[in-house]
């Protein structure tokens, strides 16, 4: 009785799943097909034997990451940067999306939408470059503009400890906090504006109504994501460490994603990047599902 009930809605709303075919479709070629090479970690693999004919290795390669020496500096950078992108970076598109709910002038507020948002498809190779030209201790605008005002040395903005967290934080910013407060800026537009109404009927101020209207009405929005975002915490991001990363960074710059990369393609130990990688996913499952743990008893908001 309850599968036909079932088989009657599905057809009833068949064309609504013929939209989400694609999408599954997609999601099942690119995130469930490849879980079949996960024995990889597990195998002294080799092109030859292929996936099913490689030896086994067993926890091998995991015991060889954490006899490596560097292991614990490249974890705990890992986590060093995922935490300050998390804590710092992720309020950053939700103050972003409420500044601009506050904007009248609607021109003014697409061409800041606008200009925020472009950064995100400019790939970080190009960033990374223009951030070379800007940032040049001479002949860089941005060190001209500094030594011209305070009449001090020109500052070594890459490639220089005492900066790198602030540029690598900077750029990641700048990069996507217009592309993430869209999904912001779409859940303040279903806020009910009679709620704003009424506030403004009991003597609220702006302000007041940001806080008191606009921040629970995002709410919900906003702890789904930090669950999502909890993931991240042993991925620092790939191309931006790498381009960033230099001799003199590498005590605090060399983190998993680079290593597992490098490991793989460069050194050609694929057994060993693959236990890597399995390990920060991992991780990855127990940091989101204690997120939404947490979360669910806080906010009665979760993902499951």
């Amino acid at each position: 009785m309850a599968s036909s009930f079932l088989w009657k809605r599905l057809w009833k709303h068949k064309v609504f799943y013929l939209f989400m075919l694609p999408g599954i479709v997609w999601f099942f070629l690119f995130s469930y097909v490849p879980l079949y090479g996960i024995q990889v970690a597990f195998r002294d693999f080799n092109f030859m034997g292929g996936f099913t004919g490689s030896p086994w290795a067993g926890l091998k390669y995991f015991h060889q990451f954490f006899d490596y020496y560097q292991s614990g500096t490249i974890i705990r950078n890992t986590i060093i940067i995922s935490l300050m992108k998390l804590i710092i970076g992720f309020p950053m598109p939700i103050i972003l999306a409420i500044l601009l709910n506050e904007v009248n002038n609607r021109k003014f507020k697409k061409v800041v939408q606008t200009l925020s948002y472009l950064p995100y498809f400019v790939s970080w190779i190009v960033v990374i470059t223009l951030m070379q030209r800007l940032l040049t201790p001479y002949g860089g605008p941005v060190n001209d503009a500094i030594t011209s005002v305070f009449g001090t040395e020109p500052i070594q903005f890459l490639n220089n400890t005492s900066w790198f967290y602030q540029v690598v934080l900077g750029s990641d910013i700048w990069k996507n906090i217009g592309w993430s407060s869209i999904i912001y800026m779409a859940a303040i537009a279903g806020i009910d504006q009679q709620l704003y109404e009424a506030a403004k009927i009991d003597g609220a101020g702006r302000f007041r109504q940001m806080w008191h209207v606009t921040l629970p009405g995002i709410r919900n929005i906003a702890v789904i994501l930090f669950i999502l975002a909890t993931g991240s915490l042993m991925g620092a991001g790939y191309e931006q460490m790498l381009l960033l990363n230099g001799p003199a960074t590498t005590a605090i710059g060399s983190v998993l994603d680079v290593h597992v990369i490098s490991s793989g393609i460069s050194q050609g130990r694929l057994s060993y990047a693959a236990a890597v990688g399995l390990f920060q996913s991992f991780i990855a499952l127990i940091l989101i599902v204690t997120a939404n743990r947490i979360a669910r008893k806080i906010s009665d908001v979760s993902l499951f």
